[in-house]
């Protein structure tokens, strides 16, 4: 019988040892972010990099967190609203617009969908509510000014060519202005304006136009139409050397252009929109809801970017963007940074050239 006993308790501790040594299947973690839904609208995306920065950065964060997301190209002005409509009435709980045309259409949708969330990229939406994230322009052509004068030490005059004569636009030729005033103060500026987004044939004319007023006082003309736009200025540099003419200079907007095979563009503005994108998801994310109202980011957080200086260009010409200028350059920024420059929000018609 005290065999039997003995037994009986040496199985029990087996068997008991055995359950112990079991581990009970593993819950698969809730991802709390999987019911989100994220759009992202936009111009046709393509190959501009302006629009890329910002779908790339989408596409990593919703792998990164699980959500999901949509990218809604737009083709016309009408179907910036149109097609923001059906997202908000399809669930997504999030839409960021990136480009100007976002501002009124979001605004306006928004008071119809309260529940959805809503972010503009370089733009700033009237209503408070959405997220808006908008660059500094000011700053950054104050950083190229400051190089540009650099460049050219023995030029007076400065040539400059606009869109539309607009407060938006004269926020690039204020800042530019004030970079070159920085180191040649008595400075003169021509200006010109294409009256255009797209149109390379009017930048082209415009080009002559400003280059027969620089005379031989000048030799840079900043182009801030448009990325596809200011093309004609940059077509006119090659055409005008190929005729035998001194050279012209110029810079590139929204992305890096500068490039060998155009060794006249020896500068350039970007807008980096990942960064902006970054911000409002993970805004949103925090607990589903955005900060209502407008920030904007400029040199100093790198958004709004110097080529040559918060980043080496694609194409350095070396003859003109010498090491001096480049210092120049850091030295504008960092001055920005420290508060050291400071450069107030300026209305055109006040602003005295």
């Amino acid at each position: 019988m005290k065999k039997i006993i003995a037994l009986f308790l040496a199985l029990t501790m087996v068997l008991g040892l055995a359950a112990c040594g079991q581990k009970e299947p593993e819950e698969e973690p809730i991802n709390k972010y999987a019911d989100y839904k994220v759009a992202m609208v936009s111009n046709t995306v393509g190959t501009d990099q302006f629009i890329l920065q910002a779908k790339n950065q989408l596409d990593a964060l919703a792998k990164k967190y699980g959500f999901t997301e949509s990218i809604i190209e737009c083709i016309t002005t009408d179907d910036w609203e149109q097609k923001t409509r059906t997202a908000c009435e399809q669930g997504y709980n999030l839409i960021v617009g990136v480009g100007w045309n976002s501002a009124a259409p979001f605004s306006t949708l928004k008071e119809e969908f309260p529940d959805v969330q809503f972010g503009v990229i370089d733009t700033i939406a009237a209503n408070e509510k959405i997220m808006s994230m908008n660059f500094n322009t000011t700053d950054g052509c104050y950083v190229m000014g400051a190089m540009i004068a650099t460049a050219f030490p023995n030029d007076t005059v400065f040539g400059y060519i606009g869109n539309f004569q607009q407060q938006s636009n004269f926020e690039y030729k204020y800042g530019f202005m004030e970079g070159v005033k920085s180191v040649k103060p008595d400075a003169k500026f021509v200006s010109a304006y294409a009256d255009t987004y797209g149109d390379t044939s009017a930048t082209y004319n415009k080009a002559v136009e400003v280059a027969a007023a620089l005379g031989s006082n000048g030799h840079f003309i900043m182009g801030s139409v448009a990325n596809s736009a200011n093309a004609g200025i940059y077509q006119y540099a090659l055409d005008r050397v190929a005729d035998g003419a001194e050279p012209i200079y110029t810079s590139g907007l929204s992305v890096d252009q500068t490039t060998p095979e155009n060794p006249y563009i020896i500068s350039g503005l970007t807008k980096n929109t990942a960064i902006p994108m970054k911000m409002i998801v993970d805004d949103f994310l925090d607990d589903g809801k955005v900060t209502g109202g407008a920030t904007t980011l400029g040199v100093t957080q790198d958004a709004f970017c110097v080529v040559g200086v918060n980043f080496d260009a694609n194409y350095r010409n070396t003859d003109i963007m010498t090491d001096e200028v480049l210092a120049a350059g850091h030295k504008a920024a960092d001055d920005l940074k420290s508060g050291k420059v400071v450069l107030p929000y300026v209305m055109e018609d006040d602003y005295k050239e």
